[in-house]
């Protein structure tokens, strides 16, 4: 069963919800180790001095920021420990802002909270408010021993935080290299017929549809290495990405493949029965089967 990772209060004006933080995300990578070629044996990383060439104790290693090629400004576990905020075990809430105001570049990391014993009502509160006003409480969180922007959100009937980036670490969509500095117009019949192989291709957002294929299929070659099998790669032809030349036409022939696929699966998909259409058969059945009885009593 999962531990909770910090435990604390929700505080908003005077109110307060005890809660107990758990993670919302769990990231499955696959990780490798370095091995030994020869033995199989597991390659450590040393630490090494590099005016030396020495290995050195870990006892023996401080903390330095480079300020400048080479040139470092160091700093002690004690000035570390005195500049560390101080936890309050509080995710204190200062504003409530419209939720589509917050870029989703902002949002870091998922966690649940879940109310502590006799807080449900506060907790059920806070999200039912948060939930019918679309607002996002928006404070400040200190998790270990750091300072966190955060928002707090309703999910689903309950309630989550999430970490926030802070603005000078969010990188400007203008600031990237190759960003035109004005976007093309396009014509209204460009634009209303990718917005009809947009609608097309509208469907409900289902999250187990989107799995990681390729971990799944790395996770199965390691499992048939471990038992013996061999593994053959297969080449791969790397495919080759160009602008269309004819825009109009990109967008007809695409909206067209969609409309054969829509027609595929609607052909496909089993024919739905109304529950009233199936009551009224059961209902013909019924009286057909009394009627037989009768006749043949």
């Amino acid at each position: 069963m999962a531990r909770p990772m910090w435990k604390g209060s929700v505080n908003f004006g005077l109110v307060n919800v005890p809660v107990r933080m758990y993670r919302a995300v769990s990231p499955r990578d696959i990780r490798f180790h370095q091995l030994h070629e020869k033995d199989k044996a597991r390659i450590r990383e040393r630490r090494v001095c590099e005016a030396e060439g020495v290995e050195v104790p870990y006892e023996e290693i401080i903390k330095g920021y480079e300020i400048s090629k080479g040139v470092y400004v160091t700093i002690t576990p004690e000035e570390l420990k005195a500049l560390a905020p101080k936890g309050t075990y509080a995710i204190d809430i200062e504003d409530f802002v419209p939720g589509g105001d917050i870029h989703p570049l902002f949002y870091d990391s998922h966690y649940h909270l879940v109310p502590e014993t006799n807080a449900a009502r506060a907790y059920a509160l806070l999200s039912q408010a948060l939930e019918s006003s679309g607002r996002v409480g928006v404070g400040r969180v200190v998790l270990r021993t750091r300072q966190y922007s955060c928002a707090v959100r309703p999910n689903g009937p309950g309630l989550m935080l999430s970490t926030m980036n802070d603005v000078d670490e969010v990188i400007p969509l203008e600031q990237i290299d190759g960003m035109p500095s004005h976007m093309p117009k396009v014509n209204a019949r460009e634009l209303a017929t990718a917005e009809q192989l947009i609608e097309s291709l509208s469907a409900s957002f289902e999250p187990e549809k989107y799995r990681d294929v390729y971990r799944e299929q790395l996770e199965e070659v390691l499992r048939q290495k471990a038992g013996g099998a061999e593994i053959r790669p297969s080449p791969t032809a790397v495919p080759e990405y160009s602008a269309p030349a004819n825009l109009m036409d990109a967008l007809k022939k695409s909206l067209a493949a969609a409309k054969r696929t829509r027609d595929r699966e609607e052909v496909a998909a089993p024919p739905l029965r109304s529950p009233r259409a199936t009551g009224t058969r059961r209902v013909r059945s019924q009286a057909a089967a009394r009627t037989s009885r009768r006749r043949k009593s």
